[in-house]
């Protein structure tokens, strides 16, 4: 960066430009265009309150650009704050969880693998992809799964760019079923084939498209309970318990809008015709 000569642009993080800002080497002070690409991401926790500083030295009379696919109540409150009658446009259709059946199951941590095989074993899925909090999880989980002897991919951020293109390329083509990642893959990215708060509706968020059947499932330990309740009420949404006993046809409307009817968690193979599996999204 020429940061003693001056620019018309400047690309950084948000705590880097605060870092030359109050160095007093980058003025902003005739600075009247600020955008904000990901801003549900900037201003979580990670990021918290570098931003009202930062346009705490722009000048009073400016534009804020908000991008983001998702405006939780942390987007909403920095509107208030530093938007005057703000104008919003939503290209985000395609982003939804209309058309996702959503469940969750309390289990132990070192249940989790034999619930993913249970999973496997019950349902007949064409692909899934298999969410993680950590790279470390990431790789562990892949392993055992193939362990488990399931096709399986792994992508996380700490993987060189071509390497993980090449996996992504090979996903989407359907020549492995089963992908676990962390959230890098959610930002901006969409599978056809896989009907998959903010990084839920990220991570989710696009099961209903193209009339792909859906399901997301969370597999959670007791004590997150109070984050899926936090999800349900920011995203309006119900999660609801994964059924334990076999519950009277559930119909569900296919893309050729024909209706096909399967029970609850008790589901069998035979249930789901090849042509219409389900797509299997799951949140660890």
């Amino acid at each position: 960066m020429r940061i003693y000569e001056k620019v018309h642009l400047v690309v950084a993080t948000p705590g880097r430009i605060l870092d030359l800002i109050e160095k007093g080497v980058a003025k902003v002070n005739n600075c009247r265009v600020v955008c904000l690409d990901e801003a549900d991401k900037l201003l979580g926790h990670d990021f918290k309150g570098m931003l009202d500083r930062l346009i705490s030295n722009l000048p009073e009379r400016r534009q804020i650009l908000l991008y983001s696919a998702t405006f939780p109540l942390t987007v909403e409150y920095f509107m208030k704050r530093h938007m005057k009658t703000p104008y919003e446009v939503n290209l985000m259709d395609e982003l939804t969880l209309k058309g996702i059946t959503q469940y969750y199951a309390f289990v132990q941590e070192r249940q989790k693998v034999h619930c993913l095989n249970t999973l496997f074993t019950k349902l007949q899925i064409n692909q899934s992809i298999i969410f993680c909090n950590s790279t470390q999880r990431v790789e562990l989980l892949a392993k055992k799964i193939t362990e488990l002897g399931y096709s399986c991919y792994y992508i996380h951020a700490k993987m060189a760019q071509t390497h993980r293109n090449r996996v992504f390329h090979d996903f989407r083509a359907g020549l492995c079923r089963n992908l676990v990642c962390s959230d890098l893959f959610t930002r901006g990215i969409d599978i056809q084939a896989v009907n998959m708060a903010e990084t839920y509706l990220h991570r989710i968020g696009r099961s209903g498209r193209f009339g792909h059947l859906g399901i997301a499932i969370n597999l959670i330990t007791y004590d997150d309970r109070f984050l899926l309740h936090r999800i349900e009420g920011e995203l309006g949404t119900e999660i609801k318990p994964i059924p334990k006993v076999r519950i009277p046809n559930l119909c569900i409307r296919c893309r050729n809008n024909s209706i096909m009817s399967w029970t609850r968690w008790s589901l069998k193979a035979s249930c789901i015709p090849d042509k219409r599996s389900l797509q299997l999204r799951l949140l660890i």
